[in-house]
């Protein structure tokens, strides 16, 4: 390889190109298009030689071209990059300006500084890692701050289903020690009813006949047959109040009828039942529940419900559930008096019935504005029966 090199016949003349050749560090001379017309031995080693025309010599390279477009507009050196070698690989510091010469156009001559810089390259390969890991350390911890956030959510959510858990076991068993304590209490009431009346009544109708035995007595037969119709007429109370034998016998609809029916006659009240929708079936604890309550409001209404002239008792089957409404045009309650307290006869009271429908997954409302009477709404569920 020659010492100095000349890409078109003498482009510099030979005294420049004695006084470049003295330069120790790289020289090329270039076209602002690229197209080599000098270089020394050291840039010679730098360049790519083309396989077919070791002659042809160009530099290209976004890199390049922009430094040899710049360079090209002055005279002063400046400093700057070019790339040697394909796809840009190898990135030189160098010092360029414009050479001009007489009737012909200027060139760029480019003084490269050293060989090429490696540690330039390494920092700038350095930095663009640095870069990507910065970046992607950085969307790991978004992700991770969602992903705490998340937990963070859910440890609440999971927090809040066992308060409101335990807040439903409490309430659960509240309901179950309420009904125990209304199921001891109607034992109790029955026990006083069978003791106090069918009891001492038997008891009464024994020494009765041990006196008719003694002196026998038709008078005395008929008052004693009269005694035994009463208790029968009490036990059989009894029994109705333990188990309401017209559902097994005629089912909700016809029971709640007869019990109305019944009830208008003993308390002297007009009242009216109503049913609608279409009847599905229901569970005997429904039945029975619905019943209680029927019979609940309506004794509650002949013992509290002074001056009542009219009730109604309508049951409705929907879609979702069934409903009960029970009306009387009673005075309805005292201002001062909570839902909670209200009017309870016999049985479990409506209290009771409110713990046993929410058992059931209904619920009891009761509305009674002063003096313009009470209603009493129930609803059930029927999906899944």
């Amino acid at each position: 390889m020659p010492a100095a090199t000349t890409m078109d016949p003498n482009p510099l003349g030979a005294e420049a190109a004695r006084a470049l050749e003295a330069i120790g560090d790289p020289v090329i001379v270039a076209a602002r298009s690229g197209a080599v017309a000098y270089a020394n031995d050291p840039a010679r080693s730098l360049l790519p030689l083309p396989q077919d025309d070791p002659s042809r010599i160009r530099l290209t390279g976004k890199i390049t071209t922009a430094f040899l477009a710049q360079a090209s507009a002055t005279r002063t050196p400046l400093a700057g990059v070019i790339a040697l070698g394909k796809e840009e690989e190898h990135q030189f510091r160098c010092h360029g300006c414009r050479m001009d010469r007489e009737d012909a156009d200027p060139l760029v001559v480019l003084r490269v500084l050293s060989t090429q810089d490696t540690r330039f390259s390494l920092l700038a390969n350095e930095a663009v890692m640095l870069r990507r890991e910065l970046a992607e350390r950085e969307r790991y911890q978004r992700r991770l701050h969602m992903l705490l956030c998340e937990r963070d959510l859910l440890l609440a959510d999971l927090r809040n289903t066992a308060r409101a858990r335990a807040r439903a076991e409490r309430d659960r068993d509240a309901v179950l020690a309420q009904l125990y304590r209304a199921h001891q209490a109607e034992r109790e009431r029955l026990g006083r009813e069978l003791h106090d009346e069918a009891g001492q009544q038997l008891a009464w109708l024994k020494l009765r006949l041990e006196r008719l035995r003694r002196e026998p007595s038709t008078a005395e037969v008929e008052a004693m047959l009269t005694q035994v119709d009463a208790i029968s007429a009490s036990l059989r109370q009894v029994v109705r109040e333990l188990r309401p034998v017209a559902l097994a016998e005629l089912g909700l609809s016809l029971a709640l009828s007869g019990l109305a029916r019944e009830w208008s006659d003993q308390s002297g009240i007009a009242i009216e039942f109503q049913l609608s929708g279409t009847t599905v079936a229901l569970t005997t604890e429904i039945e029975v529940t619905i019943f209680r309550l029927v019979q609940e409001a309506l004794t509650n209404v002949a013992k509290h419900a002074a001056g009542a002239q009219q009730v109604s008792v309508t049951l409705q089957y929907g879609n979702e559930g069934i409903t009960l409404a029970i009306e009387d045009d009673g005075p309805g309650l005292p201002r001062d008096t909570a839902p909670e307290d209200r009017r309870e006869g016999g049985g479990f009271g409506l209290t009771g019935m409110r713990e046993r429908l929410a058992l059931l997954g209904g619920e009891l409302a009761i509305e009674s504005p002063s003096g313009r009477g009470t209603t009493i709404l129930a609803r059930l569920p029927t999906k899944g029966e």
